[in-house]
């Protein structure tokens, strides 16, 4: 018997610096081991392109974006032959796994992938994100009541990483089958505890894109905060200021992220719309304690708020109610390294093995076997 044949689809690979695609890549890296034959396609810069992971296959694809550099809104636009190979890949496969719908190749490959008759797995990452421009929420919440109801209404099967995402799709998607409830998994091989915590004034972290959903305008309130370190890691148009309090670390590999959630005293992560945040479980994993928003909050499967911080941003203030909750922790600081030991043994719930495993299976539920070769361009 030959593997199973998935082609997965992301708008990025992980290097762009998204939670997506980073959750595709330790997708693809760990499939194989599973038993899967995977096949990954996504687009970027060339800088961005990785090699392929032992077992996988790859197509990386050109892509054109007008709209992130200047709005932070990314929508890669894949070249006819680009659209042309995904087709024949597509043709070859058993199954199609695509990552979120909001995108010009996820939304080919479905497409096409209805149009030859293969079942379509769907993760969608992100819901409803409540920005501050009434016609960009208009607009997002139109296609998620619309393209979005469509697609999720259609595919053979929707998943999501976390319970805020699936509840806001559930008020007006009717699924072909109940949705799934997959988080994503953390590598504890790279994400662990320091053997020693770390000492001096409190150092806050974010992990992100610097755009608006993951709450850069909020955190511009609390740079100022005494007795406390920035350190921002990622990239996007709302780059906060450069300080004597706050350094940009750029971005970094997974190594080096790594390392920083382990020199961090608390992640602030303030961000809205999404399911689950991968950083928010990595930090955990580092054994550092984690700031996010109440509605991130209740995405946990299992909380510990001896060491998941959370407040409410869904108010008129939310930018006052940031700095308040931040002053309130850092003028603890025995409470944040007694956090650290709490965060670790709450991380163990995930692992990638478990997360994988599951695709696997429903991967395998849903395939169709095709004789067809591989094409090979």
């Amino acid at each position: 018997m030959r593997a199973l044949r998935v082609l997965q689809v992301s708008a990025f690979f992980p290097a762009h610096g998204g939670g997506i695609e980073v959750v595709a890549g330790a997708l693809a890296a760990r499939l194989p081991q599973a038993g899967v034959a995977l096949h990954w396609m996504a687009g970027g810069p060339r800088e961005e392109w990785p090699a392929a992971s032992p077992g996988t296959t790859l197509d990386a694809e050109p892509a054109w974006d007008p709209l992130e550099r200047h709005l932070g809104l990314p929508f890669p636009i894949w070249g006819p032959a680009s659209l042309a190979r995904l087709w024949r890949r597509v043709g070859a496969h058993d199954v199609v796994h695509v990552h979120d719908f909001l995108y010009l190749p996820t939304l080919a490959a479905m497409l096409f992938a209805a149009l030859r008759r293969k079942p379509v797995v769907l993760t969608q990452h992100i819901g409803e994100i409540p920005y501050r421009s009434p016609v960009a929420r208009g607009l997002l919440a139109l296609l998620n009541r619309s393209l979005g109801a469509l697609v999720l209404g259609r595919v053979a099967q929707a998943v999501f990483v976390g319970l805020p995402v699936q509840r806001h799709f559930e008020r007006f998607v009717r699924f072909r089958h109940p949705p799934c409830l997959i988080p994503n998994g953390v590598d504890h091989t790279l994400f662990h505890p320091p053997p020693v915590a770390p000492e001096g004034m409190p150092r806050l972290l974010f992990v992100g894109r610097f755009v608006e959903k993951k709450g850069l305008p909020l955190l511009r309130h609390c740079l100022d905060l005494p007795g406390a370190t920035w350190t921002f890691v990622g990239s996007g148009p709302l780059a906060p200021p450069v300080g004597p309090q706050v350094h940009l670390a750029g971005r970094l590999d997974a190594g080096q992220v790594a390392q920083q959630f382990r020199e961090a005293d608390l992640l602030v992560l303030p961000s809205t719309g999404e399911g689950f945040p991968l950083v928010v479980q990595e930090a955990l994993a580092s054994g550092t304690p984690v700031l996010v928003s109440t509605e991130v909050f209740e995405a946990f499967p299992s909380v510990d708020e001896r060491c998941v911080f959370h407040v409410e941003l869904r108010g008129d203030k939310p930018e006052q109610a940031l700095r308040e909750r931040l002053s309130q922790l850092l003028a603890e600081p025995a409470r944040l390294r007694e956090a650290r030991t709490a965060a670790a043994a709450l991380s163990r719930q995930w692992d990638w093995d478990t997360t994988v495993q599951r695709y696997a299976d429903l991967y395998r539920g849903l395939a169709r076997p095709t004789p067809n070769p591989m094409p090979t361009s």
